[in-house]
């Protein structure tokens, strides 16, 4: 009998290996698995280990030793004189010599052994596979439920995987639903074209993040920040509801201003319903060492522009109120209409829901706001309606206000910051 072992990556390997070298009669003896340091030191590298046996009758070893087993079995005759006759001896009759049973060919049943060892071993490969394939369809079972929930119903998401997941993603971030697919779509196309198939279901999934990024950024609107020119005064006004936070986004721009940029600034308050709000004005002013005025009037306001015309920057600031409030709107337009060449940012906040942040703009697109200002970025961890804002009121955005530090919480808005928030770059959570 011959013994050997047997290292594969696999059973099935190890058995197809077993058959090539040692036929098809040889049987197994045992099997185990044992981990290997793979090369160079990288890691861990699973064997299976397989012992087999053949027995080896055609070997002269064994057929001498048959022959001399033979030999045994023979009587010794040579040398020896016949036996007398006996006449007198009547013959008896003789049973009929029964041969020995023929010795039980095990071969047949050691290669079916040996095939049901290997059909478990590929069963077991097949569980593997298996496993791996329904563990993601029970990952895209969750998806879809969640997707469903989110109100997009599952036959409308004609979407290959890598952008089925990205798609989760952004709803999950409070991209509408409407809006996430036509921007996966997009992405999709547009991949298709530049790879020139047809086959979706091939996309890779890091690369339809990387381009569905610049998609999103492409519908982004960005403005400049405040320009200033030297021998001009430029004039901005900040409207939008309570609690946004306008004044400190004013005090934010004049810092920055009069400390990065060593320009003249004053600062003009309109909102004389919240005493607070000018405590806090004037205290940001006592700090920056710039000058305040309060206009209760128009007159007021015209007077403060004419005095104050050796500023390059003149920051107003204006109540907050409610958005449904047109009286107190018409009378701040009023205001605004005196100053023709003042941009005007609509200040909202990013932890605002995405229906009232529409309606928000709506209603104060009669002050003719030039441009938008997202604060609160620090307050939320979903960022989807400033995307839903921008791509419904189409005004560009100047600034993001991620904190309430004087001036460092004030970022200039780019489209790639904003494509950060709504879908983070791989392995960014």
């Amino acid at each position: 009998m011959r013994v050997k072992t047997f290292e594969a990556a696999t059973m099935q390997e190890a058995l197809d290996t077993v058959k090539r070298e040692m036929g098809e009669e040889a049987f197994i003896l045992s099997t185990k698995t044992r981990k290997k340091t793979a090369a160079l030191g990288m890691g861990e590298q699973t064997l299976i280990e397989v012992t087999a046996a053949v027995d080896e009758v055609g070997s002269p070893v064994l057929a001498k030793a048959a022959g001399a087993e033979e030999m045994k079995r023979e009587p010794l005759t040579y040398g020896l004189r016949p036996p007398l006759e006996t006449p007198a001896a009547k013959p008896t009759p003789t049973k009929p010599s029964t041969p020995p049973p023929a010795p039980m060919d095990l071969q047949p049943i050691r290669r079916e052994l040996l095939e049901i060892k290997g059909a478990v071993a590929a069963l077991k490969d097949q569980d593997t596979r298996n496993g791996a394939i329904l563990r993601e369809l029970d990952q895209m079972k969750a998806m879809l439920g969640r997707l469903q929930k989110q109100g997009m119903p599952p036959s409308q998401l004609q979407l290959p995987p890598a952008l089925l997941g990205l798609y989760g993603d952004l709803v999950a971030n409070d991209v509408e639903p409407l809006l996430a697919l036509r921007l996966c779509e997009f992405t999709q196309r547009a991949l298709l074209d530049q790879e020139g198939h047809e086959d979706s279901l091939s996309l890779d999934s890091e690369k339809a993040r990387l381009y569905l990024r610049r998609v999103i950024a492409d519908f982004i609107p960005i403005s400049s920040p405040i320009q200033l020119e030297p021998g001009r005064t430029q004039v901005a006004a900040l409207v939008g509801p309570t609690g946004v936070g306008k004044t400190t986004t004013l005090a934010k721009l004049a810092a920055y201003a009069q400390l990065h940029l060593k320009q003249k600034v004053a600062l003009i308050t309109l909102d004389t319903y919240r005493l607070a709000a000018v405590d806090q004005l004037q205290e940001y002013a006592r700090i920056l060492q710039v000058p305040l005025h309060v206009a209760l009037t128009v007159e007021d306001l015209r007077s403060a522009l004419r005095f104050y015309q050796d500023r390059s920057l003149v920051l107003i600031d204006t109540p907050g109120h409610s958005p449904k409030d047109e009286e107190v709107l018409r009378q701040l337009r009023g205001f605004l209409d005196e100053l023709p060449l003042c941009e005007t940012h609509l200040v909202l906040s990013a932890t605002t829901k995405p229906r009232d942040l529409t309606e928000i703009a709506q209603r104060y697109d009669v002050l003719k706001p030039s441009r938008l200002i997202f604060t609160k970025l620090d307050e939320t961890s979903t960022y989807g309606p400033i995307l839903g804002t921008l791509v419904r009121v189409k005004k560009p955005l100047s600034y993001l206000g991620t904190g309430q530090e004087v001036p460092e919480a004030l970022e200039m808005a780019t489209s790639r910051r904003v494509a950060d928030l709504i879908l983070p770059a791989q392995g960014v959570a």
